[in-house]
């Protein structure tokens, strides 16, 4: 790796150390310093004219100048507090937005074309635009603490520098806004999933060909994904011989997330392995030095966060494989499932297999008048899987060969088809959506009725809220004094 590369990552990491500790995160003194200084303005104000008897009699002979003076100089000191915060933050987002473009450049080089991935746009404008708002916030503090030293040298009793406090209490309120605009959306380059917060996926399939497998790929961020397709050869060349890839790799998915649930521990996740890789591939795969154990706790706990119907969807089937449930149709599993609270989307998961021996054809509806599209019409041809994978008696989780939970339900989903619809609220309140299961003939097979409830995300909305007041409030006490001095020199004249 470069050397000027793992400068620029060891700078980052120690940045993003003190940034996520007491800037950011942790304390947060970009948030407290700002509001303790408005205290301090508002106190300036309160004083302004004549000081009270205890500070007349007591501590002004001593310092020379009145109350509303030194709030105005406390507020002066804690926004030079404020500026360095803002700096270091800022400057650490600077780092993260080096790296990641070396990261870029060095997968451009390496034959990994990063930029024409589906996202990549999005991320890279993400991380421009946070950069600018953190300039414009920076200068803005720079700007309200140039101010309030200058009231605190002139006179913070004086017309003048009454509204020398009013335009630096409002620079101050907009750099709040502004660093508030940016925080639905963090991201860094010390560790590898740091982007995943950063990335809304712009596409996603609308079949699963491979369930796990195509939810991976489409959490992850351009970058971890050209490296996911680098660790899926290394995964692939490892494979035992005789083993179906596709069906390989979507169990070692499906143990990554069963051991991340706290299903099987790690003994066992060796033990079943070992029945799709080499000893050498299996050491390799559980001691990866990018895909590690740490990395698919995150990616499993970001992809059970964002689609939660998926996962209790596969849980429910394999609970009911577990105990060996009897199909409610003859020959077809059919499942379903959708988010009980939706905000932006609803991702709505359906799962049809095939059990019989001989290929159909089914259409799957969907009806919503509180969705768009408020209908939706699919027509899918099911051919039989390899082997018969369903169980009507108890499975175990885990034995030899691929008579067990984990080994059925990788083959399950290999040869099932499981299908993914984004529907977008019109409303918030109560709604419901219908799903229809018919043969081509329009005869009812299955259906199901879902109701959920439709509401903005609570800390989003906080947030993009708070920064619209401080914009308004902000913005109308900057426009107030810049009126109200524009008066006063025309007076004057």
């Amino acid at each position: 790796m470069n050397e000027n590369l793992l400068q620029l990552r060891s700078n980052e990491e120690k940045f993003h150390g003190i940034d996520s500790q007491f800037l950011t995160e942790g304390l947060r003194l970009v948030l407290l310093l700002p509001a303790f200084s408005l205290l301090s303005f508002f106190g300036a104000w309160a004083y302004k004219g004549e000081s009270p008897s205890w500070w007349l009699e007591n501590i002004e002979p001593a310092v020379g100048f009145d109350l509303s003076t030194a709030f105005t100089l406390i507020s002066t000191t804690i926004l030079f507090g404020f500026c360095v915060g803002l700096y270091l933050h800022r400057y650490r987002v600077k780092l993260t937005r080096q790296v990641f473009r070396w990261e870029v450049a060095e997968a451009a080089s390496s034959h990994r074309p990063v930029t024409s991935m589906h996202g990549f746009a999005s991320v890279d404008g993400l991380i421009s635009r946070t950069m600018a708002s953190h300039n414009t916030a920076f200068w803005m503090s720079v700007t309200a603490t140039v101010i309030s030293l200058a009231v605190a040298y002139l006179d913070s009793d004086s017309k003048l520098g009454g509204r020398g406090l009013l335009a630096s209490a409002s620079l101050v309120t907009i750099a709040i806004g502004q660093h508030l605009s940016t925080r639905n959306r963090k991201f860094n380059m010390v560790t590898d999933d740091g982007l995943l917060s950063a990335y809304t996926p712009p596409i996603h399939p609308s079949t699963l060909n491979m369930a796990y497998t195509d939810m991976m790929r489409n959490l992850m961020d351009p970058l971890l994904r050209s490296k996911f397709d680098d660790f899926l050869n290394e995964f692939e060349s490892n494979i035992k011989k005789g083993v179906d890839k596709e069906f390989g790799w979507e169990k070692f998915l499906m143990l990554m997330h069963r051991r991340f649930k706290g299903g099987i521990d790690r003994n066992t996740t060796s033990i079943e392995l070992a029945e799709i890789l080499t000893s050498k591939g299996v050491k390799l795969i559980l001691e990866h030095e990018i895909f590690n154990e740490e990395l698919w706790d995150s990616l499993f706990a970001s992809s059970n966060r964002n689609n939660p119907a998926f996962y209790r969807l596969i849980e429910r089937l394999e609970q009911d494989l577990t105990i060996g449930k009897k199909t409610e149709l003859d020959g077809l599993l059919f499942d379903v499932d959708l988010e009980n609270v939706v905000t932006e989307k609803a991702n709505l998961f359906c799962y049809i297999h095939n059990l019989s021996k001989e290929s159909r054809q089914v259409v799957l509806r969907v009806h919503s008048p509180d969705f768009r599209p408020n209908d939706l019409a699919l027509r899918y041809n099911l051919e039989p899987g390899e082997k018969s994978w369903w169980s009507n008696e108890v499975v175990p989780l885990s034995s030899d060969g691929d008579d067990d939970v984990i080994g059925r339900m990788s083959g399950l989903l290999r040869d099932g088809t499981v299908t993914w619809q984004t529907l977008l609220p019109e409303r918030t309140g109560e709604a419901s959506v219908s799903v229809r299961l018919e043969n081509t003939n329009g005869d009812l097979l299955v259906g199901r009725q879902i109701n959920v409830r439709v509401q903005p995300e609570f800390v989003t909305w906080l947030r993009n809220t708070s920064s619209i007041i401080s914009y308004m409030l902000g913005g109308i006490g900057l426009f107030g004094a810049i009126v109200f001095q524009l008066m006063a020199v025309l007076a004057t004249a």
